[in-house]
């Protein structure tokens, strides 16, 4: 019984939110992974993904606004699917703080963890984004390793929340898998700078963490799509 308590069921509105949520983290990763693939052309493999992120990309180019809110759609995203498939409060509180944090973060620092691409913000947000500051630079100022801490941490929890997700599901599962990716390179990402520094010019390190972050976005891709075709499910 204790196990059977643990499934999550989606009435009408819960399944709306998990759609919207899918539907922003398929958009979201498009458009970052068609970004990852064609800047990185020349990595492995990348010749025969070119062509296909080369055709998406020149119809995700007409949505002019998906250059602002791609990196919002995604933190959105995953935030709708997060309330939509936990039940317990304590890992939706603290998933949804984290990845606000690090989103905020990102728009005062132009530089985001999620992505080595530049993930713009709309304006509208410059606001709110300025009322934040201080009490961000606050929390960061504690320690250099508290916002690499949270960075690492947004992937960890987002693993946690899609290997404990009950009944299991095929779009949950890519973005489980997703998350592991993201995980690694983020890890690698901070290792580089924090850590061992002369990382940063080992072209195999490089490497490696890129095509991570490339294998995070078509995970969550795969993940998204399926997610979104399931919207009649439970």
């Amino acid at each position: 019984m204790t196990f059977l308590n643990k499934r999550v069921y989606n009435k009408a509105f819960g399944k709306i939110v998990r759609t919207l949520g899918f539907i922003l983290v398929l958009i979201s990763s498009l458009y970052i992974a068609t970004s990852l693939v064609i800047e990185n052309n020349t990595l492995p493999l990348m010749d025969k993904l070119e062509p296909f992120a080369q055709l998406v990309g020149g119809y995700l180019s007409q949505i002019q606004i998906l250059t602002q809110y791609a990196g919002m759609a995604l933190v959105v995203g995953l935030i709708l699917i997060l309330w939509a498939i936990r039940k317990g409060l304590i890992l939706r509180l603290l998933l949804t703080l984290v990845l606000l944090f690090g989103f905020f973060s990102s728009a005062l620092d132009r530089t985001s963890a999620l992505a080595p691409i530049v993930l713009d913000t709309p304006s509208w947000l410059n606001s709110v984004t300025a009322f934040l500051k201080t009490y961000i630079n606050q929390l960061t100022s504690i320690s250099t390793y508290v916002a690499p801490g949270i960075a690492v941490a947004a992937p960890f929890l987002l693993w946690i929340l899609f290997a404990y997700k009950k009944p299991g599901r095929f779009s949950i599962f890519m973005l489980r898998m997703g998350s592991i990716a993201l995980f690694l390179a983020i890890l690698m990402f901070y290792v580089a700078e924090l850590f061992v520094e002369s990382l940063q010019t080992v072209d195999i390190y490089g490497t490696i963490q890129t095509l991570l972050y490339i294998v995070t976005y078509l995970f969550f891709i795969v993940g998204g799509l399926f997610g979104t075709l399931g919207v009649t499910r439970k």
